[in-house]
């Protein structure tokens, strides 16, 4: 009888052990799966065509919020953000546009820069809050040199008013001194400017030719070469700040997606993930964007392909928790 009972509590014992081993092995699996699926499904989330053109504009492209010069977005009394864009019409013209918006989904057109700035696009545009004037950088693609690639002349345009940005004024081309060739004095494309401590940096990205460095201690258009940002063949910059870094996404030229890098001076970059941002519905990524970060949500405002040379802007978004632990994944 006692062999009996030692042989049921044995086997009593065994089953016990299997049990716990196989809802063991069951809840690995299910935190296995979970991570997977965690890891696989993207946090974006993608909305769309937001601005399209119509009438005499056939493309829209070079997004960019106009910012304060220490990156923050620049907003007015009525609650409005402005974006500057580079508007291609039917006509042949080139000219810098300007949008407004509450939502970031719905946008007013407000106007356009002089049309005596004929082809002077690709805008970054900063509110200096010291003299009320707005600092129009800009790349004059009407005027360009040709290498294997053309290259714009990069200038400065300054208002007084972005919601009539008709009355802009031209201040003419930059001089970066000690600009290599063949870059120099002021070729490149897409100049984008933020200031940290007394200094104004500004990235210039040239496609074949890497992103650049420049410095002033003021606005305006005498700048100094300081080195090569980033190597590659990357263009058009958007940058934002987490935690006291700061991450930049370039498109990829002639590519399908924006690299991300990281740096906490602007000067040296390190890169994050090559094609961090892409978006599925599209087999290419022309490169231009914008980016701001509202109510806990990163939204990246960037062009999207309608044919081969015409562009829209679309959206997508997501919240800045999973944005954190997206880099953190990678980096």
């Amino acid at each position: 009888m006692a062999s009996h009972n030692k042989t049921a509590i044995f086997i009593t014992l065994i089953v016990a052990v299997l049990a716990v081993a196989i809802m063991a092995y069951i809840l690995s699996r299910k935190q296995e799966t979970s991570n997977l699926l965690e890891k696989e499904t993207p946090k974006w989330v993608y909305c769309g065509v937001i601005i399209s053109p119509d009438g005499d504009v056939e493309s829209i492209k070079d997004p960019e919020f106009v910012r304060y010069p220490n990156h923050t977005v620049f907003k007015d009394d009525e609650g409005f953000y402005y974006i500057v864009s580079s508007y291609f019409k039917k006509d042949g013209a080139m000219l810098t546009g300007v949008l407004k918006t509450k939502d970031l989904f719905s946008y007013e057109f407000v106007g356009f820069t002089p049309t005596q700035m004929d082809g002077k696009i690709a805008p970054y545009c900063i509110y200096n809050p010291d003299d009320g004037k707005f600092y129009l950088y800009y790349s004059d693609w009407k005027n360009t040199v040709k290498v294997d690639i053309d290259l714009a002349r990069l200038g400065l345009a300054i208002g007084t008013d972005i919601k009539n940005p008709s009355t802009f004024t031209d201040h003419g081309y930059l001089t970066i001194e000690n600009m290599p060739e063949p870059l120099a004095p002021h070729f490149g494309w897409d100049p984008y400017v933020v200031k940290i401590g007394d200094l104004y940096y500004m990235l210039i990205s040239a496609a074949k030719y890497e992103v650049h460095l420049a410095t002033a201690k003021t606005l305006g258009t005498r700048w100094n070469y300081t080195k090569i940002a980033v190597t590659g063949t990357l263009e058009n910059p958007t940058l934002f700040c987490l935690d006291s870094k700061w991450y930049m996404m370039l498109g990829i030229f002639n590519g399908t997606g924006y690299n991300l890098y990281s740096s906490t001076d602007l000067k040296y970059w390190n890169i994050v993930e090559r094609n961090f941002f892409q978006d599925g519905n599209y087999s290419r990524l022309p490169a231009g964007s914008t980016s701001i970060i509202v109510n806990n949500t990163f939204y990246h405002i960037y062009q999207t392909p309608i044919e081969q040379e015409t562009c829209q802007l679309s959206i997508a978004y997501i919240r800045v928790e999973d944005l954190i632990a997206e880099i953190n994944k990678v980096e």
